[in-house]
């Protein structure tokens, strides 16, 4: 029998009600400094009380936490459903372990590669912090395997086959075993938690064909095309990723997916790597609200749940370092102006 979702839907809701909409970012954004943020912050419930002094560092490590304990929350509810679910939270540490991988390549501070992370069971609060002090991929990968992390060995493999990293091929290997894992919960759940991973494949693998294509000659490090998608098949992926443009890749792609918005998004960013990779996480936004309306007792609200908090930790992670580095007031209202949180 399948789950039934109506009892942590109505409490997602609540929950989801308080957070942030675009007028509460675009007020906090005219923070005059951290202090000043740090109350806005506690005055609309994001954190529990104020930090009287707060650092970049020790305000950024609370909104984690907050977006932490949030997340908690919701899985005391689940219950025997929380197996399911683990679908989205393998989802947001997919996300984390991009993050901190681009971290490592660009060598970032510790602190940059850790904004708008959040912890999960998974990648607890402590792992996180590790993974962002290792200075190389590799060093990250062996660390996620001595931690018996799942994403540890196909990482590891990927970062040891060549002298300098490939980041798509390092990205590959995390999106290649998220879509292992996620293929496995989502058939137990079946219905639209399996149209919702098959999806996320599809848009995986939309990026890394443009990606191919900007980058031009060269493969990865091992197969770049990952299975199970819902529509886009290796055949109609090998024609993008070898097209002679990022047009013609997007028009191949677009194609092959029917067309509708994801299309449009494709055409339109095809040729930049982070407009694409952003408007995508807006499309994946649009897709679960508009299935949370077509079925509000099924696992879409919650699933919009989860992807609006990740969302409004990544728009205030960076609105405080904005803050912290004495950002102009109309840069960090644009920045947040485009957030998928509300």
């Amino acid at each position: 029998m399948r789950p039934r979702w109506e009892d942590v839907n109505a409490r997602v809701r609540g929950l989801g009600s308080h957070l942030l909409g675009q007028e509460a970012l675009a007020n906090l954004a005219q923070s005059a400094d951290l202090s000043t943020l740090a109350r806005g912050l506690e005055s609309r419930g994001v954190l529990a009380r104020e930090i009287p002094h707060p650092t970049a560092p020790a305000l950024e490590l609370a909104l984690r936490r907050a977006a932490a304990h949030d997340i908690r929350v919701v899985r005391r509810w689940l219950g025997p459903r929380d197996e399911i679910v683990s679908v989205a939270l393998d989802a947001e540490d997919r996300r984390s372990l991009r993050a901190l991988i681009r971290g490592a390549v660009a060598g970032a501070s510790a602190e940059a590669r850790l904004v708008g992370l959040i912890p999960t069971p998974a990648l607890p609060e402590r792992l996180l912090q590790e993974l962002a002090a290792r200075v190389r991929v590799k060093e990250q990968a062996a660390l996620l395997l001595a931690a018996g992390q799942p994403y540890g060995a196909a990482l590891l493999a990927a970062s040891s086959e060549a002298t300098e990293p490939d980041l798509l091929a390092l990205e590959l290997a995390v999106a290649r075993t998220f879509a292992e894992r996620a293929l496995r919960g989502a058939r137990t759940g079946g219905g639209l938690l399996l149209d919702y991973v098959t999806t996320l494949i599809d848009l995986e693998n939309c990026r890394a064909a443009l990606l191919l294509v900007k980058r031009g000659a060269g493969e990865p490090a091992g197969p770049a095309f990952i299975p199970g998608g819902r529509r886009l098949r290796q055949r109609e992926f090998e024609r993008a990723a070898t097209s002679p443009d990022g047009g013609a890749a997007a028009r191949v792609l677009v194609a092959a997916l029917g067309g509708g918005s994801l299309g449009l998004v494709l055409l339109r960013h095809a040729t930049d790597p982070i407009a694409l990779e952003a408007a995508l996480e807006a499309e994946m936004l649009a897709w679960l609200r508009h299935h949370a309306r077509l079925d509000p007792l099924g696992p879409a609200p919650l699933l919009l749940y989860f992807q609006r908090v990740r969302a409004q930790a990544e728009a205030l992670g960076g609105l405080v370092w904005s803050v912290d580095l004495g950002l102009p007031v109309a840069s960090r209202s644009r920045r947040v102006a485009g957030t998928t949180a509300s």
